[in-house]
């Protein structure tokens, strides 16, 4: 299983947001992580959608943590940012029992469903606050 770069970029994000004291602009996460301007934009705005960062316009603008870093869940932000969290084709919600010839007899996707409940359990376990550095983010410059 592989998470997407969105979700890599976002929990980077939210992680850079959490150790400032102050708004961030997009230039700036873009450069501590050397992250292209555009996608890291198309991330902030679904974390903007979802109610995780709020962003400010104007001269002491950017974005920052809609809320406490304690009260975002790992989990939550990853089942946010994937487009599928399906791990087989069967557990996708298009999947029909026709399309499989295992079916209806396959335990396939109740074994994989399983392990999915058990790493998003994991991960839920985890709030941001649990993962923010001790030491300042380097930024390059």
């Amino acid at each position: 299983m592989q998470l997407n770069l969105s979700t890599d970029i976002a929990l980077r994000t939210l992680i850079y947001l959490g150790q400032k004291d102050a708004p961030a602009t997009i230039s700036e996460v873009s450069a501590a992580f050397d992250i292209a301007k555009t996608h890291l934009m198309k991330v902030v705005m679904t974390l903007v959608a979802q109610g995780l960062v709020i962003s400010e316009r104007g001269r002491n603008g950017g974005i920052r943590l809609a809320r406490d870093a304690a009260k975002i869940r790992i989990g939550d932000v990853v089942q946010t940012m994937e487009p599928s969290m399906a791990l087989v084709y069967c557990m996708r919600p298009d999947a029909n029992e026709t399309d499989c010839p295992l079916l209806p007899g396959c335990k396939l996707k109740k074994a994989f469903s399983k392990a999915q409940k058990a790493f998003l359990a994991s991960l839920d376990e985890s709030t941001l606050s649990d993962l923010l550095p001790t030491k300042p983010i380097r930024v390059k410059p």
